[in-house]
């Protein structure tokens, strides 16, 4: 099973980056391209969706209003799609936690997301970041959390999060990458509490190699970041893997299925 764990939608056109809607059918539509995977063709089984993130920044919508769009998708597409809350603290730590209560218990979601950067808050402000760490061991759901840009989203900021929170999963989005590279922290952050898990979209290959060797593929997953990557670009970047040095570190089948989908299929209750 191919799992992408990180991809946003919207019906709307994206008003930031000038984008068109990438609506639940695009999505799906991209999801059943065949894609030249060993053992392939092979198609992205499912995928866990959450909104673009100009929508969690407006003040006028609520919580469920901001993922109207991704409660259909996940009602529309069963079978493909669940759901991931993204909740800006700004708006109500608690109002946010009494919606993911019901998202999950109603929606199909399986996931909540903090974005420290588009949101603007210190990880290390507990108020907006431990109750949602908490709620997350309660409903047995990862945690995701955007890493990769100062000054909001350095990965060594997550570390206390998780290591205060023995209970819950933790996964660190794009190997600590955006325009800057904090691929090493987010390592390290990994080494240090069995808890957390890396996300390799974003991540350059000889990151992710390190990555593999540092903690084992059993705590990689994939995510795209679709629409701002293409989902294969970042499936390639796991299949080389396993090809012999120097390009590859003769990473096994089983390990490329682990981290291209059943680790998070497991996290996921998929």
């Amino acid at each position: 099973m191919i799992v992408d764990g990180h991809v946003h939608i919207s019906d709307d056109p994206e008003p930031i980056r000038g984008w068109p809607p990438f609506t639940a059918d695009h999505l799906v539509a991209l999801m059943d391209e065949e894609l030249p995977i060993p053992g392939g063709p092979r198609v992205i089984d499912r995928a866990a969706v959450m909104p673009m993130l100009s929508t969690t920044q407006r003040i006028d919508l609520s919580f469920r209003e901001q993922h109207r769009t991704v409660i259909e998708a996940v009602r529309n597409h069963p079978d493909r799609i669940v759901g991931t809350f993204m909740l800006n603290p700004h708006l109500g730590v608690d109002a946010g936690l009494a919606e993911l209560r019901r998202l999950v218990a109603e929606d199909g979601f399986r996931m909540v997301k903090l974005h420290p950067t588009a949101h603007a808050y210190w990880p290390k402000a507990r108020d907006f970041t431990y109750p949602v760490l908490a709620e997350a061991a309660r409903l047995d759901i990862p945690v995701l959390i955007h890493t990769g840009d100062p000054p909001f989203s350095v990965p060594a900021m997550m570390e206390p999060l998780a290591t205060d929170h023995p209970d819950t999963t933790v996964i660190l989005a794009h190997l600590g990458t955006q325009k800057t590279g904090y691929a090493d922290d987010a390592i390290n952050v990994a080494r240090h509490c069995d808890n957390v898990y890396l996300e390799t979209g974003w991540g350059h290959q000889p990151r992710v190699a390190e990555a593999v060797q540092a903690i084992g593929a059993g705590r990689l997953v994939f995510g795209s970041d679709c629409p701002v990557q293409d989902p294969y670009s970042q499936l390639r970047v796991i299949e080389t893997l396993t090809r012999d040095g120097p390009l590859g570190i003769n990473l096994s089948r089983s390990d490329m299925e682990a981290i291209m989908g059943n680790n998070l299929a497991r996290l996921l209750r998929l």
